[in-house]
């Protein structure tokens, strides 16, 4: 992945908006019954933040459509029990944990970063199947196109060097860029991807109904970071 040249913005930006998505009993967020199954990946501690920067894409309803008919379709030929992702979004970092006194510091950073990148267009053009690294679950994902990649490929690169200098996790070194819709327990990769033809006739399907409201310009990234969310407007 090319290297990018660090944003020359001097000036203190004012502080991103700022929204108090929910207060989870910490009792909770290690219980995998309350949580459909699923285990985290790193136990929760007082004062340490699960966090990651996204692309919001729940409001695209043709992602929604396509996840639908994929369950649907999923639901007659199989029997694994898939779940819808509840929230739709394309990670441009892994997931990673910060302590509370490093967030505001990492916010400026970021609010600085990213305000001065220009706002870009999503387009996909089919599924993949994906398993998470501890082989624990495996995700359907409508993956972006590769003509919108290269200007992810830049974001990231920034959005590593930011990670750096936090001693954080950089994204993957092997990239697809997707937006995982719908989930199961275990590593069924084989037996999912064995239907991905038919379900790719699903995707173009809707694709080709919804294409015009499904690539309209990413105006916004979203800092996910705790049961925070801050949001940073594109140039």
């Amino acid at each position: 992945m090319n290297s990018t040249p660090k944003p020359g913005c001097t000036a203190k930006l004012p502080s991103p908006a700022l929204t108090v998505v929910s207060n989870t009993d910490e009792s909770e967020l290690n219980d995998s019954t309350k949580h459909d199954g699923r285990k985290r990946s790193f136990p929760h501690e007082r004062g340490i933040w699960a966090s990651y920067v996204f692309v919001d894409c729940s409001h695209i309803d043709g992602l929604r459509g396509i996840q639908q008919e994929c369950k649907t379709f999923l639901d007659t030929g199989t029997t694994i029990d898939f779940r819808l992702v509840d929230h739709l979004h394309l990670s441009l970092t892994k997931t990673f944990t910060i302590h509370h006194h490093n967030i505001a510091s990492l916010v400026d950073n970021l609010q600085e970063l990213l305000t001065v990148q220009k706002n870009f267009r999503l387009e996909y053009d089919g599924l993949e199947v994906y398993v998470n690294e501890e082989r624990t679950r495996t995700f359907l994902g409508v993956r972006v196109a590769p003509s919108c990649c290269d200007t992810l490929e830049t974001l990231v690169t920034s959005l590593d060097e930011c990670m750096e200098q936090y001693k954080l996790p950089k994204f993957y070194t092997q990239r697809s860029f997707h937006v995982s819709i719908l989930w199961c327990l275990d590593d069924r990769e084989e037996e999912i991807r064995a239907h991905l033809p038919a379900l790719t006739d699903v995707f173009e399907q809707v694709y080709e109904e919804e294409y015009g409201e499904m690539n309209k310009p990413v105006g916004k990234l979203s800092f996910k970071c705790g049961n925070k969310t801050f949001y940073f407007q594109l140039a």
